[in-house]
């Protein structure tokens, strides 16, 4: 069986990647960037180098293989503030579209995301509904997957400063990078002990690792299927205190609380450090629809998986490493 896998070596394309070729599948791995080709090739895998710009290009990796694996690559806000998230994702999954149909490729799994369900009240998260419509104009021959991931690990990274207490907003537009997730640092300068957003404290939310999503990605790859389907991907249920806990005991900080500001407080700081007033809107709306169960947990509660394996207790010795090391 043949794969291509979009995505590079990234946190999920990687171990998606080493599990497909330790199964014995034959995989190419689109990368944009040449220096990857060795390491590529050093997993058993094959490096096809070129852009998802290029339709061409897509077509051309993309005919012969048994399934494709499609992701939207994090849209560069700090080199354009003012994108527009939606009109890119149409444009990328247009392109997407075009060279499976060139291809005549038949099965395809594409990373969505939590919050794709609906394209109102979910902020920035509405590109992932984009998407999806664009794609399921495929043929209905062309079997297709969305997997939709719930918020990842690692982006609780991004509340690292807030918690050593380095500075006001330190890292805040490493934040904004990763916009299809849920991460955003503390407003409080100079506070240690505490992690801060318009969402947190008691809101209990699903939180996922990418090696649970790689394998959950794997499973859709080499299954049968007729039509389309949506997978939702978890691996663990928690409040966001109960999150704080867990990170600040793995710190040496047990004290460690969440704290939620308001929606109005949040805007405020993103206007306050130059963002369009568009995308500041868009992030305030997308953490609000998490609170108490909200708008983008509604469909998640009703297709809800089996969790995953790796729990937040697991992350914590990857974020206490990287703590320690900075």
């Amino acid at each position: 069986m043949k794969i291509v896998i979009t995505g590079s070596l990234g946190h999920i394309s990687k171990p998606l990647a080493v599990e497909l070729v330790q199964k014995g599948y034959t995989v190419t791995i689109i990368s944009s960037n040449h220096t990857r080709e060795k390491d590529i090739e050093a997993i058993g895998a094959k490096a096809a180098i070129g852009s998802i710009e290029d339709v061409s290009f897509l077509a051309k990796t993309f005919t012969g293989a048994d399934a494709v694996y499609t992701m939207l690559p994090p849209f560069k806000f700090e080199e354009n503030p003012n994108l527009d998230a939606r009109e890119e994702a149409r444009r990328l999954a247009t392109n997407y579209v075009e060279a499976i149909r060139q291809a005549g490729v038949k099965r395809v799994v594409h990373l969505s995301s939590i919050g794709a369900h609906t394209e109102k009240g979910n902020g920035l998260l509405a590109f992932h509904f984009v998407a999806e419509q664009i794609l399921k104009q495929l043929p209905a021959h062309v079997a297709i997957t969305f997997m939709r991931p719930v918020g990842f690990y690692y982006n609780l990274y991004q509340f690292m400063d807030i918690i050593k207490g380095e500075g006001f907003l330190k890292g805040f537009i490493g934040v904004i990078l990763t916009i299809r997730h849920y991460g955003l640092t503390g407003f409080l300068q100079g506070k240690k002990g505490l992690i801060v957003s318009n969402y947190g404290a008691d809101d209990k939310m699903p939180w996922v690792s990418p090696i649970d999503i790689a394998a959950a990605i794997a499973e859709e790859l080499t299954l049968p299927l007729n039509g389309r389907k949506v997978r939702y991907v978890a691996s663990e249920e928690l409040t966001c205190n109960e999150i704080a806990n867990t990170l600040g005991a793995a710190v040496g900080k047990p004290y460690l609380k969440w704290i939620t500001i308001d929606d109005k407080q949040m805007l405020d700081a993103l206007i306050k450090f130059k963002l369009p007033l568009s995308l500041a809107k868009d992030i305030v709306e997308m953490n609000a629809s998490q609170r108490n169960g909200g708008i983008l947990f509604e469909d998640y509660y009703k297709n809800k998986p089996t969790l995953g394996k790796v729990k937040m207790k697991d992350f914590a010795k990857e974020f206490a490493a990287v703590y320690q090391s900075k």
